[in-house]
């Protein structure tokens, strides 16, 4: 007797308690400082209600200025420099402005580098020393000169 009590009076909770006193409400009950909340049964089966599109006035002030050049892009860009390779290696190169110049020469697997920094207008004249040539080996050797990062020269020197 006492068990059936006991399920009879769990069932009426349950059925009553506050979640299906919720739920047989519509979702509407008072909650926390007496405001209505919603049930989860009530928001998950409800359709959504979606917002109506916001339109904006059309724009009544004057003409827009012309738009701005663009930048040509990174892969364009053409350092100002000049630069001369002679048949035995030497480069003569002359910034407008501050630059960093770096000498680089192959040979198979073999590689050396010289890098130089002007700080101002002017020119400077590199070329590879007796140690670094001897590194390189015999052979046709291939020198390039880059300013800021971009080549500017490429020449193929025979080394005897």
């Amino acid at each position: 007797m006492r068990s059936r009590l006991t399920t009879f009076v769990t069932a009426g909770f349950l059925l009553l308690g506050s979640g299906g006193a919720m739920a047989l409400n519509g979702g509407a009950s008072l909650g926390l400082g007496g405001h209505a909340s919603q049930s989860a049964s009530f928001a998950q089966y409800r359709p959504v209600e979606t917002p109506a599109p916001v339109t904006t006035p059309p724009a009544t002030g004057p003409p827009a200025s012309t738009p701005p050049v663009p930048a040509p892009p990174a892969s364009k860009f053409i350092p100002s420099a000049a630069a001369t390779v002679t048949a035995h290696g030497v480069a003569t190169i002359r910034c407008l402005a501050a630059c960093h110049i770096v000498l680089r020469a192959s040979h198979g697997s073999h590689r050396v580098h010289l890098t130089v920094t002007l700080h101002a207008n002017g020119t400077a004249t590199v070329h590879l020393s007796k140690r670094e040539l001897r590194k390189l080996g015999r052979g046709t050797i291939l020198v390039s000169i880059y300013v800021d990062g971009k080549v500017v020269a490429t020449r193929k020197v025979k080394v005897t």
